[in-house]
């Protein structure tokens, strides 16, 4: 037994040696190895219109998410958990991106792609055209003969008698509360143009507010056009440098004229929204020269650019004539082309005041605190200014997109806190220069409003934002006591009645103008509850009109409440599907269905506040 023992520990201790050697020979290891990075295969790709490569991200094994800056330049296809199939459509860069979840943080991976064409470009072809400074020609207003209030192509809703949103027959929202305040509702081009939901705007509300076609993303765009086939990103970048940096930025004014046009037709006034939000921006607009993706390194060596100006932040100076620019070319744009008195209030500025940056300044000797949006950061939280390298800069871009986090604003890292007041400088200026140019022309009466517009209750600190923005106005101006913002936009997203009605006094008791901008109640509501809620609400709002129980006596200076925006117009509308005026109604699949939009009792109550009884 104890032989046995001994010859199966020796086999055993052989065993052992013999892995041991094996071990010995293999390589090692090391820590960097077994816990390399994520990565991309290539973080520069190069393909032709019509090749197709794959991009992986390596050392994963989780699903990853791509996303690509311009799908008209490389489509993005087969995506599987770690790859994906990159197809060049036309000549131009764009930015692939992958994102990843690692310690509960989301990662972000960019892989520049540049798509040639099949063939050698023509090297003798014309330039791409640049913006000059010769002034647009005064033009009649251009109707778009779709805009007009003709039936759908399918139903006739302005002549049919029996929609149920126009019961009782002949009563308007618009009209009942006509001498209080200005009745409008938020809304997207489609819905505005086509079908029951256009005809119920134009039957009810004689205001519209876009949800989307007239803030930065939809004007500074990045999409082709007949005059500049390869981008307006693109284009915005050729001008810069055929200007030495002194051209005008290149705007698409599609979306806008179509809204325009479609309002002037159908007697609508359009409360502007918005002209600087930290938000739904067009990231290129904060670059030095334009270029995200549009050209790379080896192009600027080529052209003989400038190499410093690659992927930099636009400095102060920069963003101060870009802000200008941006700003007094669009309000040119309505006033040459017949719509100055279509625009009532321009929201000039959106939502600065949520953020977690604060400073200082003397109001009449005093020191008053104001809170806005923080400037922006690389992934690792590393701040980024016009000083910051082009890795950093281009690992902020990756991090904050259109959509800055955290209410990040690109304002302020390129312009610090003086974007606030600036913004209504030049909108200022800009109307009262257009106003002396178009003025004979067209007979404009109306003397819009500049507001400043947030979903912040605390009607104190909105206030403060609009004494310094006036009292800086003034002193750029070298003028005094002139309202460069003339009130404070309130977006009413499910706030409670006490609270609005102690907002609406606390800024109307200023002399200030106050806008119920974004009417909307929690989708979760009842009701009958949203009913009873949305009554009172609109007896506040008729009461602090200048013409209401509490306006009428509160002396010459007060304003108070002169228009009221629902933000939507059919439960599950807008950007969170929030609780409306109106339902779907029954089987909004079935094609036969001739009535798809039903009152709800809130919608009762408002016509109850407006003194018409069921």
């Amino acid at each position: 037994m104890r032989r046995y023992f001994i010859m199966k520990m020796r086999k055993l201790y052989a065993a052992i040696a013999v892995a041991l050697t094996v071990c010995m020979t293999l390589p090692l290891a090391s820590g960097a190895d077994a816990a390399k990075k994520p990565a991309l295969s290539k973080k520069k790709l190069s393909i032709k219109v019509g090749e197709s490569k794959k991009l992986t991200v390596k050392n994963y094994k989780k699903k990853v998410t791509w996303k690509t800056s311009k799908a008209s330049v490389a489509k993005l296809s087969a995506k599987k958990k770690t790859s994906v199939k990159v197809t060049g459509k036309k000549k131009g860069s764009a930015v692939v991106t992958a994102s990843y979840k690692l310690g509960g943080k989301t990662k972000k991976l960019p892989c520049k792609v540049k798509v040639n064409a099949k063939t050698t470009p023509d090297i003798t072809a014309a330039p791409v055209p640049v913006a000059t400074d010769t002034p647009a020609p005064i033009v009649q207003p251009t109707i778009d003969p779709n805009a007009t209030p003709s039936p759908t192509p399918t139903f006739d809703y302005d002549a049919y008698p029996d929609c149920l949103w126009k019961q009782p027959e002949g009563v308007h929202i618009k009209d009942l509360f006509n001498n209080y305040f200005i009745s409008g509702i938020s809304t997207d081009a489609g819905s505005l143009r086509y079908g029951e939901s256009a005809a119920l705007v134009r039957y009810h509300f004689s205001s519209v507010t876009m949800g989307n076609e007239t803030k930065m993303e939809s004007l500074i765009t990045d999409e082709a056009t007949d005059a500049y086939p390869d981008g307006i990103g693109k284009a915005n970048v050729d001008n810069y440098y055929a200007t030495n940096g002194e051209g005008k930025v290149i705007i698409n004014y599609k979306n806008l004229e179509n809204v325009l046009s479609y309002c002037k037709a159908n007697n609508l006034k359009l409360r502007y929204h918005a002209f600087v939000w930290h938000s739904q921006v067009r990231e290129y607009f904060f670059l030095k020269d334009f270029n995200y993706s549009d050209y790379s390194l080896e192009d600027y060596e080529a052209n003989g650019w400038d190499k410093s100006n690659y992927h930099k932040l636009a400095d102060y100076d920069t963003m101060k004539k870009r802000l200008n620019d941006y700003i007094s070319q669009v309000i040119d744009y309505i006033y040459s082309h017949g719509y100055g008195d279509v625009v009532y209030a321009y929201d000039v500025i959106n939502e600065a005041a949520n953020g977690n940056v604060t400073f200082t300044y003397d109001d009449n000797g005093s020191s008053v605190s104001v809170r806005t949006n923080p400037g922006v950061t690389t992934r690792s939280g590393k701040k980024v200014t016009s000083e910051s390298s082009s890795d950093d800069v281009m690992d902020m871009l990756a991090n904050e997109g259109r959509v800055p986090d955290a209410s990040h604003s690109y304002w302020y890292a390129t312009m610090g806190q003086d974007y606030l007041y600036l913004s209504y400088l030049y909108t200022y200026e800009a109307i009262q220069e257009c106003l002396g140019k178009y003025q004979a022309q067209y007979n404009y009466t109306v003397k819009p409003s500049l507001i400043y517009n947030d979903y912040n209750t605390d009607a104190q600190n909105q206030i403060k934002l609009v004494n310094y923005i006036n009292i800086e106005c003034n002193k750029a101006n070298g003028t005094s006591g002139v309202k460069y913002c003339d009130g404070i936009g309130l977006q009413s997203h499910s706030i409670p009645e006490a609270t609005q009605e102690n907002m609406i006094k606390t800024i109307a008791d200023t002399g200030l103008e106050v806008q119920i901008t974004e009417l909307d109640e929690n989708r979760n509501i009842t009701e009958d509850a949203h009913a009873a809620k949305m009554e009172k609400l609109y007896n506040i709002y008729k009461k602090y009109s200048k013409n209401g129980d509490y306006g009428k006596n509160a002396g010459d200076n007060y304003i108070g409440v002169t228009s009221v925006t629902n933000w939507g117009i059919c439960d599950g509308d807008g950007s969170w599907g929030a609780a409306y005026l109106f339902k779907p109604y029954g089987d909004v699949s079935d094609t036969e269905r001739i009535l798809t939009l039903e009152p709800k009792p809130v919608y009762f109550a408002i016509l109850k506040a407006g003194g018409v009884e069921q």
